[in-house]
């Protein structure tokens, strides 16, 4: 299966879930990341987040999405919040919701979290298995 699946279920969830760890307990929030032309996974936070210090510790991350009729796009990466300016102008271009949020890409309560995919893998509701999505 194609990238474009992963698109398609991204569309249709709006959000995801990330999963990070901190001394071995996972921390689980909805978030809502974009995909990438290069099928690498945008989103933002605001500087005083946990999950700052927490991607600082340890960056591997999963992300997941479920369409309201239960198809599932799982997501494992690794996390980079090191976004210069021109990420963060791109990133107002793909998330407009961001607006709201943050006053332009030079605020600087605003980071830029990339996760950079490692494995991605999908399923339709039911109880079988994922089928790989090729990252290249």
């Amino acid at each position: 299966m194609s990238q474009e699946k992963a698109r398609e279920i991204i569309a249709q969830a709006r959000y995801c879930t990330m999963a990070t760890s901190v001394a071995g307990q996972p921390r689980v929030r909805p978030m809502k990341f974009v995909v990438t032309e290069d099928f690498k996974f945008w989103a933002s936070t605001v500087d005083v987040s946990g999950k700052v210090s927490e991607l600082q510790a340890n960056p591997k991350v999963e992300l997941d999405w479920v369409t309201p009729e239960g198809t599932e796009l799982r997501v494992q990466g690794t996390a980079d919040i090191s976004g210069g300016r021109e990420k963060k102008r791109k990133l107002f271009e793909l998330h407009p919701g961001m607006r709201g949020l943050f006053a332009d890409e030079d605020d600087p309560k605003l980071v830029h979290i990339e996760v950079v995919p490692v494995h991605a893998r999908w399923k339709t509701r039911g109880f079988h298995d994922y089928e790989d999505i090729p990252l290249h």
